[in-house]
């Protein structure tokens, strides 16, 4: 599953954080963006539930955020 969008991305540095339940990173402040921090957290406790992995990666062109859910195979 990916899932990509064209906002302002995340930092390499917030990349761990951004998992962390209304965590919103420096720029997310400073921006005064909408969002209580909990959109990421969610999907991670979701794929964990389903032994997924959830890797992030800059967008197209370095604009935006892919968000990838990779699930193991079925037994």
């Amino acid at each position: 599953l990916r899932v990509i969008d064209s906002g302002p991305g995340v930092a390499e540095a917030d990349r761990v954080r951004v998992f962390d339940r209304f965590y919103r990173g420096p720029e997310a402040i400073a921006r005064d963006a909408s969002g209580s921090g909990l959109g990421l957290a969610i999907v991670k406790a979701i794929a964990d539930k389903h032994r997924a992995q959830v890797l992030l990666h800059a967008g197209h062109a370095g604009i935006g955020l892919e968000v990838r859910v990779a699930f193991p195979a079925a037994d």
